[in-house]
């Protein structure tokens, strides 16, 4: 469907009159929310009626690395904030963008103002040019400002063991990896999960510009997630330290965003959900660590889906968990407790006293729920920091307890399509009823029982398109003394403590035909030892790609997603014949403005006895910023007669406008390079390489992001 499409299925609805819009109303949701008193009865229409206002954009800076974002930040906060400022546009003054305040380090903004200001005034209108280029390069991500809360609370350090078991689309689990990617060479890793196998890959999408060795994408119920095992000789298997439990849920905090709530809005919504939302949490607690921190959160203010599913399963854990008080977490954001007593409705919208008409009993007040904690709780009400509506609660798991909490009740229910940053598709579910669901208590699911378990308890599913480069090859890792490994280690001088046994394909036959990844050594043995019981949609990054054309030397290229590893590796002992150039920034200037410059062509006298000294290949370029600081390494192509930036034209961009502020660059053609005399493509508008001079053009416009910045 087109743009146009989309705009009218989230905005109007059609009858047989027409188009026409969805009221903002809905008697049902106003009885209920109401009768629940999530907020005082002073302040409901202060709440209700911001639930009809629009939501403003948010965004997070990420760079490809801590210091990048840092960069980017300090290139926001003085380059472009300052003259967005004193404003005024049809006789009102504009807000101008505004940092969250309970943000870490300034990294994360807010924008208030409409379309129309940014188009057309010309200061907005150079912000919005500044947002597209950092986006393109995955500079930027847009994320709604709740959705960011859950990650900061786990707390994730660079060398824990991370799991996102509802990870589709993806954004929290960005924050996950930069998190775990604070220091140069983590030792953590993560593991993002979704029930949905073409999410999964839009998943990977989200998360692949990040460059992540230590991260692996798997496609699992959340219900039965599997054990992984870590150690062949030893019944050994993955504990997690942080667990986010990011739950399927009604979405009705998303309204704002999400107007279809207003009429798809029922409380069968949330009754219909809250039997797998109790087994998620359940089972992220028995993959938790002991001592481990789990946030569980939803996108819901209903309390079925939330204090009472948090109550229930703190409670089936008999005092081996507790809900976490986070009063001092997150300056700046203002939250409210969590609930201690509420109502439950049925569906002919009657309090009910006691479980009924097929309500489970997990879903009522069962005691003195102020003694479990749950005020404790988060919630986040849009009227309060003009943010949409989120509920989290953090867990820690007891450092002495293990596996021996009970399980309790698994319900076989069908899969629920969910992420709090959508659920545009979520929201128009039709859910199993609850009470038609078979019950039956099983015990934490064995690794061999896992797969025949989905299997049973999911329905079958019509084959979905997957996206274009989703890869469905198994891995297959590569003995350490292979040919083709020998030969690369040999051509870029690559130092013996790189860990050659982390490198695998993507293939069935284990040859290196096209590819060959990297996963960080900790993923080695969770990729190797499970892969016929664990479902592995995504490990590693492109490391090397094999360049057919390129006879009697190395032919195999590195890629742009290993840049930043491989040079940390790369030995520099006497008689080495490193594969290094360095140039200044003018050269790189020159560079980025001229794709295949002749060798005869190139002024920096140095820089070209550097290329003259190497044979034709692949090599690292180091800039120096001239700041001071540690040099810039880019992928750089050596060429036969002439050299090659290897850059998207998204990152070419995204360099003029950072380092030399070139801000007249177009989006649609090559981003204002000068080809060089290299005839054009009529389809692409890429150079018509010769295959004995570069990569085909094929490759070099794979996605891959670049990791420019990345420091040894």
């Amino acid at each position: 469907m087109g743009r146009r499409g989309r705009y009218y299925e989230q905005t109007r609805s059609r009858d047989a009159g027409g188009w026409r819009e969805i009221p903002k109303e809905n008697a049902e949701f106003e009885e209920y929310y109401r009768g629940q008193n999530i907020v005082p009865q002073s302040e409901w229409y202060t709440f209700y009626d911001k639930l009809k206002d629009t939501l403003p954009v948010t965004f997070r800076i990420t760079g490809t690395s801590h210091h990048d974002a840092l960069q980017i930040r300090d290139t926001l906060v003085n380059e472009y904030v300052p003259f967005l400022k004193d404003i005024i546009w049809e006789g009102e003054e504009v807000e101008p963008p505004t940092r969250l305040p309970w943000y870490p380090e300034g990294l994360a903004w807010q924008i208030t103002v409409g379309k129309s200001v940014i188009r057309k005034s010309k200061p907005f209108a150079r912000f919005q040019r500044f947002l597209v280029v950092e986006t393109d390069v995955g500079n930027i991500s847009r994320q709604e400002a709740v959705s960011m809360i859950p990650p900061l609370l786990l707390d994730v350090q660079p060398h824990h063991a991370v799991i996102d078991l509802c990870a589709a689309p993806g954004s929290k689990t960005a924050q996950l990896i930069e998190a775990v990617h604070a220091v140069p060479e983590p030792t953590g890793i993560v593991v993002a999960n979704d029930s949905d196998h073409k999410r999964s890959h839009m998943l990977i999408h989200q998360v692949k510009r990040l460059n992540s060795p230590n991260l692996v994408v798997t496609n699992h119920d959340a219900q039965l997630f599997p054990r992984i095992r870590i150690d062949n000789e030893s019944d050994s298997y993955l504990r997690y330290d942080r667990v986010l439990c990011d739950v399927p849920c009604s979405g009705d905090g998303t309204v704002r965003k999400n107007i279809n709530v207003w009429r798809d809005w029922s409380i069968h919504n949330a009754l219909s959900i809250h039997q797998t939302q109790i087994n998620i949490l359940n089972r992220g607690l028995h993959l938790l660590k002991p001592g481990g921190k789990l946030v569980y959160s939803t996108c819901s203010f209903n309390p079925i889906e939330n204090e009472a599913v948090v109550a229930h399963v703190v409670r089936m854990w008999r005092g081996k968990v507790r809900i976490v008080d986070c009063t001092d977490s997150l300056p700046g954001l203002v939250r409210r407790k969590g609930m201690t007593s509420w109502k439950v409705m049925g569906k002919d919208r009657q309090w009910k006293e006691s479980a009924q008409d097929g309500i489970p009993a997990s879903c009522f007040v069962q005691g003195d729920e102020a003694e479990l904690g749950l005020e404790n709780c988060m919630r986040v009400y849009p009227h309060d920091q003009n943010t949409g509506g989120f509920f989290i609660t953090l867990i820690e798991k007891a450092t002495e307890a293990g596996d021996g909490a009970p399980s309790g009740t698994l319900k076989r229910k069908a899969q629920v399509e969910h992420d709090s940053g959508d659920l545009e598709q979520a929201n128009s579910d039709k859910r199993v009823k609850p009470e038609s669901d078979p019950v039956a208590t099983l015990p934490e699911p064995t690794s061999q029982q896992t797969a025949v378990a989905q299997t049973q308890l999911l329905p079958p599913k019509k084959k979905e398109r997957l996206p274009r480069d989703a890869n469905e090859e198994p891995f297959k890792f590569l003995p350490t003394n292979h040919p083709a490994i020998e030969n690369c280690w040999t051509f870029y001088s690559i130092a013996d403590d790189f860990p050659r046994s982390s490198l695998l394909v993507r293939n069935a036959t284990g040859e290196p035909v096209r590819t060959i990844y990297y996963v960080h050594p900790r993923l080695q043995p969770v990729i190797s030892l499970n892969d016929t019981k664990v479902k592995f949609i995504h490990a590693g990054i492109k490391l090397f790609a094999y360049q057919k054309t390129l006879e009697g030397t190395c032919p195999w290229r590195v890629q742009s997603e290993g840049m930043a590893v491989l040079y940390r590796h790369i030995a520099r002992k006497p008689g080495d014949s490193v594969r290094v150039v360095r140039c200044t920034l003018d050269t790189l200037r020159t560079l980025c403005d001229v794709t295949f410059p002749k060798f005869n062509e190139l002024t920096d006298k140095e820089f070209l006895d550097q290329l003259l000294a190497l044979t034709e290949g692949c090599v690292f370029l180091e800039v120096d910023p001239g700041t001071g600081e540690k040099p810039i390494v880019f992928p750089m192509w050596r060429g036969r007669g002439s050299v090659n930036l290897m850059l998207p034209k998204q990152d070419t961009a995204e360099l003029l406008l950072r380092v030399f502020k070139v801000e007249n660059v177009g989006n649609d053609v090559s981003y204002g390079k000068k080809m060089a005399d290299t005839p054009m493509t009529e389809t692409t508008n890429t150079p018509a390489y010769t295959e004995s001079e570069a990569p085909s053009s094929a490759e070099q416009t794979e996605t891959e992001l670049v990791v420019y910045g990345a420091t040894p």
